[in-house]
């Protein structure tokens, strides 16, 4: 009985398909294993060439720089100096996108409704200025309400001006 099932067994078609799919599902896992193996030794390799060239390198904004001319009619006007409208520019250009968007957002709203004051009016140019160069925000936007591109300031023709300090 024993022979008789075996022999039918290998003479069945079907029994040879579920063969020849064992073995081919086999040869594809096998390939599968093989390549995880290639695969594996090659990223780990990637990422460790990454991760020294990244911890080796200086990330910086360097080349992000006060601009006089971002300032140009509150250094006209007296508010301030250069020295100080740099001092405040350099803290704007600590913060993170994050919070200089923030800022910028409510800074342009409260510039549009008037109730900015001279000293955040000058926050506002400096954090702006940044994301100028950053490219956090669009030209246009920031052409329009802070003049970067020698137009007129928004804030000039509604008046927001700082006066001189006396």
């Amino acid at each position: 009985m024993l022979k008789f099932s075996l022999t039918r067994y290998v003479s069945d078609e079907s029994g040879a398909i579920t063969v020849d799919w064992t073995v081919l599902a086999s040869a594809a896992v096998g390939m599968a294993i093989a390549t995880t193996a290639v695969m594996t030794d090659t990223i780990q390799g990637l990422s460790g060439r990454m991760d020294s060239e990244l911890r080796s390198r200086q990330l910086s904004d360097e080349w992000i720089q006060f601009y006089a001319s971002h300032f140009g009619p509150v250094l006209e006007s007296g508010y301030m100096s250069e020295t100080q409208v740099e001092e405040i520019y350099d803290i704007a250009n600590g913060m993170m996108n994050n919070t200089i968007m923030t800022h910028l957002s409510d800074g342009i709203t409260a510039m549009e409704e008037g109730t900015i004051s001279e000293e955040e009016l000058v926050q506002l140019i400096s954090v702006a200025s940044v994301a100028y160069q950053r490219n956090l925000a669009d030209d246009g936007m920031l052409n329009h309400y802070f003049g970067f591109d020698g137009s007129t300031p928004f804030y000039e023709t509604l008046g927001i001006l700082p006066s001189p300090l006396g």
